[in-house]
């Protein structure tokens, strides 16, 4: 065999081979996909998602949807913490100061808006109609106490500071049998009204009209503190006027 045909029957080789190689490559799975994403880059994901192992976990949260769910739940518990915890509603308390009935007031904390006002009779109260006046106006005197309570009517805060009253009466802490007891022991239920109700709202600081408030209530708890034993430390006609105080941000209600 001459140089030439040797030549011409190894290309023929060579170019069969290279032939059956190439349609080998192309019919393989894998190898056509590889082809295919080196042809059209775009389908690199789609690739990578047909490879076992290569799929991304989207269940777990991203860095920005992680922060969006902690801020969330922060604001929640907060929310919470407001409803169940912060005084959202207060309820003063009061107390005629010619027979004790009891008076309170709900309103919003932060406005002052009423919500609601009920009366409760006591003791000191059925005993004063029955006994000295069956109808009368009442003087609602602010006590010393206070409650703070929650949207959902939860007492969370107690408040029991003297400066809270609206008059000396508060101080002078007559319960139902000791403000029945007083009446008693005085020499004429009008005269002790009437010094009751001097003492039911401050006078301005200074004014002589202070002055005589503060000597009847001191005289009034020495007696008081004595038991209510020792003699009625007024005489008679003295301080007394009938007079009743009114008060412009608490008008008395309707008598009874």
């Amino acid at each position: 065999m001459s140089n030439l045909h040797r030549a011409c029957f190894l290309f023929r080789g060579k170019t069969g081979f290279c032939k059956y190689f190439v349609d080998w490559f192309r019919s393989n799975s894998y190898f056509t996909g590889m082809d295919n994403i080196s042809r059209d880059p775009g389908q690199l994901q789609n690739s990578r998602e047909n490879i076992p192992g290569a799929t991304a976990d989207t269940s777990a949260p991203q860095p920005r949807q992680f922060g969006r769910w902690i801020r969330n739940i922060i604001l929640i518990t907060l929310g919470l913490l407001f409803l169940f915890y912060f005084p959202v509603i207060s309820e003063t308390y009061f107390r005629c100061a010619i027979c004790g009935m009891n008076h309170t007031e709900k309103r919003v904390t932060a406005f002052g808006w009423l919500i609601s006002a009920w009366e409760r009779p006591n003791e000191s109260s059925d005993w004063y109609q029955a006994n000295v006046e069956p109808v009368h106006q009442h003087v609602w005197v602010r006590g010393t106490c206070a409650e703070g309570k929650s949207v959902f009517g939860q007492t969370v805060l107690m408040q029991q500071v003297s400066s809270l009253a609206s008059g000396p009466f508060s101080w002078l802490y007559l319960g139902n049998f000791k403000l029945i007891e007083f009446y008693k022991e005085s020499p004429d239920p009008a005269r002790a009204r009437a010094l009751l109700l001097k003492l039911a709202y401050f006078e301005p600081e200074g004014s002589s009209e202070r002055k005589v408030q503060d000597e009847i209530f001191s005289r009034l708890w020495e007696w008081r503190s004595n038991g209510m034993q020792a003699p009625w430390p007024f005489d008679e006609g003295e301080f007394l006027s009938l007079d009743q105080p009114t008060n412009p941000d608490n008008p008395p209600s309707t008598p009874d």
